[in-house]
């Protein structure tokens, strides 16, 4: 049995969870939390990307078939949205992600990631825009995967919860 419920399949994958799910650590056998955006977002962000990628694909088909100046500068346009929203949802929604492990807390933002070290971390809060991570210094870092892209909502107790007590496991002397 691993954390939160986790069981380790014959075949050593883990199995169960919905929030999160718990990877090994790139050092070896190092348990850690991860926890991505969720809600609707993560979806929503595939559908939109998928129906800009498949509105490129139509024009450059159309392009193929009855090649003009008007129909390569659509295809070139609906092409150049593509990628920009492929880029943009991946920077905003499916990149980010909160890694709690046994030595460090990850917060990866959408404008960098943050290492935080678990001694220098006294507490964890739920803000309005996810996970509050409080330093020893007075700052705190926000992990923003809890915060479901603030969807008009109160954030989720449920997941913060499960970070809380990831967080409080992690820091426990092994």
């Amino acid at each position: 049995m691993t954390c939160n419920g986790f069981r380790r399949a014959d075949n050593g994958a883990i199995v169960g969870g919905e929030s999160h799910n718990v990877a090994m650590g790139d050092r070896g056998g190092d348990e850690v939390a991860v926890w991505r955006v969720g809600g609707g977002a993560r979806p929503a962000a595939y559908v939109m990307s998928a129906v800009v990628v498949v509105a490129a694909a139509r024009c450059w088909f159309w392009w193929v078939l009855a090649p003009t100046w008007v129909g390569f500068t659509r295809a070139g346009l609906w092409t150049g949205l593509a990628v920009g929203a492929c880029c943009f949802f991946w920077w905003v929604i499916l990149r980010v992600r909160l890694e709690i492990g046994p030595e460090l807390v990850v917060a990866v933002n959408p404008w960098g990631t943050q290492r935080l070290p678990l001694q220098q971390v006294t507490h964890v809060t739920l803000g309005n825009w996810g996970a509050e991570f409080h330093h020893t210094d007075g700052f705190k870092t926000t992990a923003y995967a809890l915060s479901d892209m603030a969807a008009g909502k109160v954030q989720s107790e449920e997941r913060f919860a499960e970070v809380r007590a990831a967080f409080e496991r992690a820091r426990r002397p092994a």
